[in-house]
């Protein structure tokens, strides 16, 4: 089963294994991928990941994100909506 989010720390973890560049959540928040040493392959490699991960296509849009923040935005706002019981 797809999972349907993806944590700014999962992200840094693919990153890393993705992209071979270490950081951490806090850092990665606030840079861009240039900033962290993320080449356009490297960003390729993560969304490729990502998308596995999700069981959806993200586009051009997500491998062009400047930022890890801003690919987290974009993936998680398609993501479907639970519904919870309160």
């Amino acid at each position: 089963m797809a999972q349907e989010h993806v944590t700014l720390e999962e992200l840094v973890e693919l990153i890393s294994t993705s992209a071979g560049v270490r950081t951490d959540a806090e850092t990665a928040a606030d840079l861009t991928f240039d900033e962290l040493g993320v080449d356009s392959l490297g960003v390729l490699g993560v969304v490729a990941e990502i998308e596995r991960r999700v069981g959806r296509r993200l586009g051009a849009e997500a491998e062009l994100s400047p930022s890890p923040s801003a690919l987290i935005a974009l993936v998680n706002e398609g993501a479907p909506t639970s519904v919870e019981s309160v």
